[in-house]
């Protein structure tokens, strides 16, 4: 009977991951453009242009020359200090290889490959749950509360940063419960290279080695025969490095030097020190957050659910850290501060999530645009939640007890997933019952659209009213420009749009999303001039999210 269930679990879980990859595969055309793709874009080709000059591929450097001298890009010099290139330049290589031209093609290719890369993530992530919980309908559960995540979800379509990192820390999170597992110059191999990857794609990626190397010195202090495993410690610090650098161009040149200061772009964000953005209904300093400022987005973004179970597990794991930690003894159980493997690993994720959080609000890191830096954190959330949802389910001896548990948490997944379909393909404005109950005009207190992915949708919406024009002029009240939007459009429509930017005075319609760069209590920059009416207000989850202006006849 119990082969049986396990039987049916894997079944149920290979369709639902199954219809998860239809559903993308359909929909990843639905999306926007985020406004830094096309920086993404352009750092892809400068990257792959570099490297191809140690090889003898003439014809397709070439051919990626031309690619770079259509393109208009910042300094590189600066802005690569903080971005690695582990997926912007395969993307960049296959966009020549397969002849992509249009834009509204590459972007929307980028776009598939984001989630294709997301959806393996998600798959190592089942596997992360079945080697701690070895169930295979809790490891469903848990990877159901990853999937239906609404920011993270909308986001894995066009976030070629934050969700490559979470997908590739997943993967290395996985190799590292295999190393807890069984030590080996194989798992030492397959961890530092996942690891490299995923901090050559961010720099924060680092800690995936360093709290190895932390939990293994914890190991060789209770347990002083580990220390036999030093020479592949030695072997996966070195196998880290040198895979680290032969994925990050950026440090060929200068590992140690670059990769410092690459370190201190990322904390501080130089270029971005004077920008403001609008947070709990004021403008604050990009250099200056509160310290508030992450747990309050990922409390009222985060599904209600989720929270609570992580909270609950949180608790749980710490206290049993703490009393672990407490009495400790000299010679006393081989793992002083775990009982088995299965308590190394939630001590594992549970630290490190404490330690990342606590990090960056105590150096003061420079934040902005919500919580998406940190979104590989939800791993940690998920995990954790999922620990709770599998120690609720043992203490319920009754069988009708787990059943209601187990509808009730189904219940709640499916009107998350209803929800994100009300949202599509706008789930990354999504915020939870609990604060949009609370709270009013949220759009007056926190940024929404900072991806700008509505410009899309508000260009098409003008061009329906402007059917027998064959120009028109929109202008932005907002930080975020519009013409990266409009290269998601067809031919004929980009020919017929044309973007003023902040000049209203020839502008037919005015867009905005209302994030803006500079305090608009003091600053009236984006203020809509009087001779403009509203006529289209979009509201999505009871939040306010883009108005078009038309100008007075």
């Amino acid at each position: 009977m119990i082969i049986k269930n396990i039987n049916i679990s894997k079944k149920i879980t290979l369709f639902l991951f199954l219809i998860s990859l239809l559903i993308g595969v359909l929909t990843f055309k639905d999306y926007g453009i985020a406004g830094d793709e096309d920086f993404h874009r352009a750092m892809g080709f400068y990257w792959l242009d570099y490297i191809l000059n140690f090889t003898p591929f003439q014809n397709l450097k070439y051919e990626v020359g031309i690619k770079l001298s259509m393109l208009q890009y910042m300094d590189f010099q600066v802005i690569t200090n903080s971005y690695g290139v582990i997926f912007d330049v395969p993307a960049a290589l296959l966009e020549v290889l397969f002849k992509i031209d249009d834009p509204k093609n590459y972007f929307y290719f980028k776009h598939f490959l984001t989630f294709i890369i997301f959806f393996l993530g998600s798959v190592f992530f089942y596997k992360l749950l079945i080697n701690r919980f070895s169930d295979d309908l809790i490891a469903m559960i848990g990877t159901l509360f990853f999937f239906i995540s609404p920011r993270i979800y909308g986001n894995s379509f066009y976030n070629p940063k934050d969700i490559i990192f979470l997908s590739l820390v997943s993967i290395a999170i996985y190799y590292c419960f295999k190393l807890f597992d069984k030590i080996s110059y194989k798992n030492f191999l397959i961890f530092a290279l996942f690891s490299a990857l995923a901090t050559s794609q961010r720099i924060f990626g680092i800690f995936l080695p360093l709290s190895f190397l932390g939990f293994y010195l914890l190991s060789v202090l209770s347990k002083k025969e580990d220390i036999s495993y030093f020479p592949g410690i030695i072997f996966f610090c070195i196998s880290f490095f040198l895979f680290l650098i032969s994925f990050w161009p950026y440090l060929w040149s200068d590992p140690i030097g670059n990769f410092l200061t690459a370190y201190n772009y990322f904390s501080h964000h130089t270029h971005l020190l004077t920008l403001k953005m609008l947070f709990n209904g004021e403008y604050v300093a990009t250099s200056s957050v509160p310290y508030e400022y992450i747990i309050t987005w990922i409390t009222i973004t985060t599904p209600a659910l989720y929270l609570l179970l992580f909270i609950i597990g949180y608790f749980f794991i710490f206290k049993k850290f703490f009393l672990n930690f407490i009495n400790v003894q000299e010679k006393s159980r081989d793992y002083d501060l775990w009982n088995n493997s299965r308590e190394k690993k939630d001590l594992f994720i549970m630290l490190n999530f404490t330690v990342i959080i606590f990090y960056l609000i105590l150096v003061d890191a420079s934040m902005f645009t919500g919580w998406r830096h940190l979104y590989f954190t939800n791993i940690f959330i998920i995990y954790i939640a999922t620990f709770t949802f599998h120690k609720t389910n043992l203490r319920l001896k009754k069988e009708i007890l787990r059943k209601f548990f187990f509808g009730l948490t189904f219940f709640y997944l499916f009107f998350i997933a209803y929800k994100m379909f009300n949202l599509h393909p706008y789930q990354n404005i999504y915020f939870n019952s609990v604060f949009t109950t609370l709270v009013k005009n949220i759009h007056e207190k926190f940024e929404i659209d900072y991806w700008g992915l509505t410009g899309k949708k508000a260009l098409e919406n003008i061009l329906n009213l402007e059917k027998n024009n064959n120009s028109v002029s929109v202008a932005v009240a907002s930080y975020l420009p519009l013409d990266i939007s409009k290269k998601l459009l067809n031919k004929n429509d980009r020919e017929r749009i044309k973007i003023v930017g902040q000049d209203y005075l020839n502008a037919d319609y005015i867009y905005t999303n209302f994030v803006s760069e500079v305090d608009k209590n003091y600053n009236d920059k984006y203020k809509i001039p009087t001779n403009f009416s509203k006529i289209n207000t979009f509201i999505s989850n009871n939040v306010v999210v883009y108005e078009v202006y038309k100008k007075n006849e």
